[in-house]
Formats: C-alpha cells, sequence, structure tokens
C-alpha cells in the first residue's frame, strides 16, 4: 500500500513538473519564433535605408519586440530561481529594447546580466552590446570605460566590432586620427574577416574624405572588401570614390567611375543622378559639346524632374560664363525653372535669370548713353549702373572675376575720388572674402590706407588688416571737438542758480565751442549737431528768439533728414501754431516776469542784508497755564 502512495506522488509530481516545464518552454519558444521574425523585418528595413542611425522599428517590428519583452517578463515572474532560463529571458528583452531604440532601458536590462548571469554564453555578446548602447545613449566616457574588455583580446567574438566602436567613440571626442588607428588595427590584423575589414575600409574612407585627403579616400573606397559590404554601402563607396577625383580635377576619370556605378542594375534608382554628374565631369574636363549631348539625353529621358533642372542649369551656367551669350543663358535657366521649379535649381536658375536681365538693362543703358554723340553723358549715372552691374555679377551670379574687372573699369576711367574710393575698396573686399586672395588683397588694402588717408575705407581697412584704426575722419575728429563743447555745456547746466554771472558765462563758452565745430565741420553729423545746440542756446534767451528759429529753418532746409532737421521740424511746428499777437503777447508776458523776479530779488536781498531785531519772550499769565494745564482736547468739547 505505501509503495503504492508513493508512485502516485512521484507521478503527480512529475506531472507538475512537466506542465512548468511545458509552459516554459512555450513562452520561450514563442518569444525565440517572434525575435526570428522581427529580425527579418530589421535586416529589410536596414537593406532599404541610407543610415542605420536614423532608422527606427516599424510598427509590426515594434510590435514583436514588445510581444518578446511581454513573454521575457513571464519567464521571469514564474521561473525567477531558474538561472539559465532567467538569463535567455534577459537576454532576449535586453536584445528587444535595444532593437527599439530604447536605449537606457537596454543598457538597464545588460546590467542585470552581467550582475546576475556573468558565467552565462551570452555574456560576451553582452559587454558589447551594452557598450554600442550607451554609444547610441551619448555617454561616451562610460561606453569607451566599457568597452574596455572587448578590445583588450583579439580572442573577444566582437573584437573587431569593439574596434569599429572606438574609432567611432574617438570621433565623437574630436580626434580623427585615433580613430584612424583603430581602424587601421583592424586591417592590419590577419585574423579579422574580410566583412569587418570591408567595413574598416568603408568607414576609413569617410573620414579621409572629410579631412579632405582625397587620394587616400579614394584608395580605401577602392579596397577589395569593399565588395563585402551591401548594395547600399558599395553604391555609396563607389560615388564617393569618383567624386574625390573630381575634387583632385581628374574629372575624366571621375567620369568613368560615374559611368561604371550606372551601369549596374542594382543602383537604377541613382542613374539619373549619375549621368547628371556624367555630364558635369565632361564639362569640366573641356569637353564641352559631348557634356551637352549628356545633358540632352538627361533632358529626354527624364524631364520635369530635378535631374533635367540641374542638367539645363549647367548648360545656362556654361553660357552665361564661358561663353557670355546672356540672352541663351537665360533660356536655359527659363527650361531649368519650368523643368523643376521648387528644385535647389529650378530657384537659382529663376534667380540668375531675372540678374541677367537687370544686368543687360544697366549695361544697355551705359551702352547707349555712351553711344550718343549729341549730348554729354551723365557719368554719375553710369558708374552707378557700373557699381550694380558689378554687385550682381559678385552676389547673385557668382562670378568674383568678373565683378573685379567692373570695379578695376571704374578706378581707371572715374575722375571722381570717392567712386574711385568706393570701387577700390569694394575689389580689395572681393580679393579677400570671395577670390581668397589675401596677399593680393592686403596689397590693395595698403594702396587704400596710402592713397586716401583719413577716410572710412582707410579705416575699414585697417581693421580689415588687423592693424590698430589710427585714421581718423573729419567725422571723427569733429565728434571729439562736439564732445569738448557737450561737456562744457552740462558744466554750465551745473553752475548754481544764485551764481548769474558764472552761468552765463559758462554757456557762453559752451556756445563758442559749439560754433567753432559748426564752422570748421559743417557738413559733418557732430557740425549739424552743433549748430542745433547753437538754436539751444539762442532759445534759452526770449531776445534771442529770433535767432533760434532762424537757424531751426536752416537746419529744416538743409538737413531735414538727420535727427536733428526733425527735431527742428517739430519745434517750427509748434510755434507756427501761434499767431504773432500771441507772440507779442507772450514777450510782454515775460518782460513782466522778469520785472517781477528782479523786485522780489531786490527785496529779498534788501531783508537779508538787514540787522535782525531782538525778539522778546512772550510772559504767560498764571491763568492761562491753569486754563492749558486743566483743558482736555478730547472731551472738554465747551
Amino acid at each position: 500500500m505505501f509503495r503504492v502512495r508513493f508512485l502516485a506522488l512521484f507521478l503527480f509530481a512529475a506531472l507538475l513538473e512537466g506542465c512548468t516545464c511545458c509552459a516554459y518552454l512555450n513562452h520561450m519558444f514563442n518569444a525565440e519564433r517572434l525575435y526570428d521574425e522581427a529580425t527579418e523585418l530589421r535586416t529589410a528595413r536596414l537593406d532599404s535605408v541610407p543610415d542605420e542611425t536614423q532608422s527606427y522599428p516599424s510598427g509590426e517590428e515594434s510590435q514583436k519586440y514588445e510581444k518578446i519583452i511581454e513573454k521575457g517578463s513571464r519567464v521571469l515572474e514564474r521561473f525567477p530561481n531558474n538561472k539559465k532560463r532567467t538569463a535567455e529571458a534577459v537576454f532576449l528583452i535586453a536584445e528587444s529594447y535595444r532593437h527599439k531604440s530604447d536605449w537606457p532601458k537596454a543598457i538597464t536590462k545588460y546590467d542585470e546580466y552581467e550582475r546576475y548571469f556573468a558565467d552565462f554564453d551570452s555574456m560576451r555578446a553582452v559587454e558589447y552590446q551594452r557598450a554600442y548602447c550607451l554609444y547610441r545613449n551619448q555617454e561616451y566616457n562610460i561606453s569607451r570605460f566599457a568597452l574596455e574588455p572587448v578590445v583588450a583580446s583579439k580572442d573577444h567574438p566582437y573584437y573587431f566590432q569593439g574596434l569599429n566602436l572606438l574609432s567611432l567613440l574617438d570621433e565623437k571626442s574630436e580626434a580623427p586620427e585615433q580613430a584612424i588607428a583603430s581602424l587601421e588595427a583592424v586591417l592590419a590584423d590577419t585574423s579579422g574577416t574580410p566583412y569587418m575589414k570591408g567595413k574598416a575600409h568603408f568607414r576609413l574612407a569617410g573620414l579621409y574624405f572629410k579631412m579632405e585627403e582625397w587620394e587616400k579616400a579614394h584608395q580605401h573606397y577602392n579596397a577589395k572588401e569593399i565588395e563585402n559590404l551591401n548594395d547600399r554601402e558599395r553604391e555609396t563607396a563607389g560615388e564617393q570614390s569618383a567624386e574625390c577625383l573630381a575634387n583632385q580635377k581628374k574629372y575624366l576619370q571621375a567620369a568613368d567611375e560615374f559611368k561604371a556605378l550606372y551601369k549596374v542594375e542594382a543602383y537604377e534608382k541613382k542613374r539619373p543622378l549619375f549621368l547628371v554628374r556624367i555630364g558635369e565631369m565632361t564639362l569640366l574636363a573641356g569637353r564641352n559639346a559631348d557634356a551637352f549631348v549628356i545633358f540632352n539625353k538627361v533632358n529626354s529621358e527624364h524631364p520635369k524632374t530635378e535631374y533635367s533642372s540641374r542638367a539645363y542649369f549647367n548648360m545656362g551656367d556654361y553660357e552665361q560664363t564661358k561663353v557670355l551669350d546672356y540672352e541663351l543663358a537665360m533660356s536655359y535657366y527659363d527650361s531649368s525653372y519650368i523643368a523643376r521649379s521648387i528644385s535647389e535649381f529650378g530657384k537659382k536658375s529663376r534667380e540668375r535669370r531675372n540678374a541677367l536681365r537687370q544686368l543687360i538693362g544697366f549695361r544697355d543703358q551705359n551702352e547707349e548713353a555712351m553711344a550718343r554723340k549729341d549730348t554729354i553723358p551723365d557719368m554719375k549715372k553710369f558708374f552707378r549702373n557700373e557699381f550694380m552691374i558689378a554687385e550682381i555679377f559678385l552676389l547673385k551670379l557668382s562670378e568674383a572675376d568678373s565683378a573685379v574687372t567692373r570695379l578695376t573699369n571704374i578706378i581707371e576711367k572715374a575722375e571722381d575720388s570717392t567712386t574711385v574710393m568706393r570701387a577700390s575698396y569694394a575689389r580689395a573686399f572681393v580679393y579677400d572674402e570671395f577670390l581668397h586672395d589675401p596677399d593680393t588683397a592686403e596689397e590693395l588694402y595698403k594702396e587704400i590706407i596710402e592713397k586716401y588717408p583719413n577716410t572710412e575705407y582707410a579705416k575699414q581697412a585697417q581693421a580689415n588688416l588687423g592693424m590698430n584704426v589710427t585714421m581718423k575722419t573729419r567725422e571723427d575728429e569733429a565728434r571729439e571737438r562736439y564732445m569738448v563743447a557737450e561737456s562744457l555745456w552740462t558744466v554750465a547746466s551745473e553752475v548754481p542758480l544764485n551764481k548769474m554771472d558764472l552761468v552765463d558765462s559758462a554757456y557762453a563758452t559752451a556756445f563758442v565751442a559749439f560754433d567753432s565745430v559748426y564752422k570748421e565741420y559743417p557738413q559733418t553729423q557732430s557740425g549739424i549737431q552743433a549748430l542745433y545746440m547753437k538754436a539751444v542756446y539762442f532759445q534759452m534767451n526770449p531776445n534771442r528768439l529770433d535767432s533760434a528759429v532762424a537757424i531751426y529753418r536752416y537746419i529744416l532746409d538743409k538737413h531735414g533728414q538727420t535727427p536733428w532737421g526733425k527735431r527742428a521740424a517739430y519745434l517750427l511746428n509748434m510755434r507756427n501754431a501761434m499767431s504773432d499777437d500771441d507772440l507779442a503777447r507772450l514777450r510782454k508776458r515775460t518782460a513782466q516776469n522778469i520785472e517781477n523776479l528782479e523786485k522780489k530779488s531786490a527785496k529779498y536781498y534788501e531783508e537779508l542784508n538787514a540787522k535782525p531785531e531782538e525778539k522778546k519772550a512772550d510772559i504767560i499769565s498764571k491763568e492761562d497755564e491753569i486754563l492749558e494745564n486743566t483743558y482736555n482736547s478730547m472731551y472738554d468739547f465747551e
């Protein structure tokens, strides 16, 4: 009987154990199946995007990762004491968070795995993936620390991925040399896989490309291991390789590489761009007719596209800059705009077409004016048009050389010194900022300083050369003189009124200073302001109001657009609102007030100089004291 009971209990326990085992297998089986399905979706997604770091899981893929996290969490709840089962669940949860780009939660789970399951097989993967998640979470210093066990030994299964991540961290720390060293280490190791070496070549080429070391970049983009990368990375490598040659001005070789890319069926979507680049390289190589044939092929095969707009733009640019046929150039620019008005090249074409139309208008005006023999040409207008043409060449047509030619023509032909100074400074500035020729710019700046000292152009030339600005224009000198006069006026306003003789003298001194500023610098802003202060001085004296009005009218007529001209207009409008009778009454009232003030002042000084009388003490009677002491103001109202 005992044996039967024992056997029954044993069978019941086995049944329970089988049920729990089935539950675990069910959860983990579903989690792993979902993970495989999500991996397929992730692979397809990454194959179709240009940059893995800018791609995020789709709705379906994200939902599968959520279910994996749910299944793994149930395993952790039901089997907390079974380390093998919980380790697998924690790892799958961490991987799911990583694929969902939820870096903080992934890092937390990887930390949990290392803390409790460091002896399990997935620990090597955890070490690298945690460092990667820290990098993506922008915790660069901690990521570098976490990466140390990965790159410490070549036996680590993620050693080469670790070196690649280390190079990314070096890039973020603005240390491209260290990043290059890390990638070179991958290439130097013979045990590295062809795929990892291809990734290293690709990254190295990108670093050299950013550093504008075109030859090294071109070498790595054409490394044999690049063939092991996916289509997207191989296409990028081929395109950047051709651009490296273009930057070295090896235009025909660059065209050949673009032709090779054009023939690859996998890059069919990029063929219109490659065809345009072939035409551009051919044009830069000097084969103009061949380039136009290629551009016309783009226009016929891909009409109304951005590529067609770009092709027409290049044709217009050639006619504008090389042939100087502006009418034909405008026709091509119109075609570019019609092909794709919202594209970059469509917008640029419209701007250039409008600029060329303006340029032709100014040019025709000048040619017509100089061709007339019956009238004397307006040279002021002529050179103003020349300045406008130079500005259009520089800012709207990107032809700095043509702008310099126009400015040089102004300098040689203009007789007005102001026009010559302006053109000379503009030419030096173009060499400095647009042609990037500091030697020629320095020579031209120094010439301006020598020929036109004490001018605004000379001052700015000194500033552009990094010199101490020692030049002083007449405006600067006038400003200094005005500040002295203004300080005298301030001193006069602070003299006590009981010292009237000193007050009058101080204001008179300030008036003389303002008058001298205006006489010596009448056309400067400070000179005009000094003249305004003269009117203010006259206005303070009732007997000189007519003089103040005359000065205000002069300022309004001659310098009405200045702040002082506008202030003078305001004051004159206020005065014009008064009739002559009102002005006469105001003068009479002012005279009466002055007379009254003089009488009161005389009486005041008379009383002040008189001898003071002795004051007698008041006698208070006894009765008064009694009344005063017994009176209560709060209650005794009677």
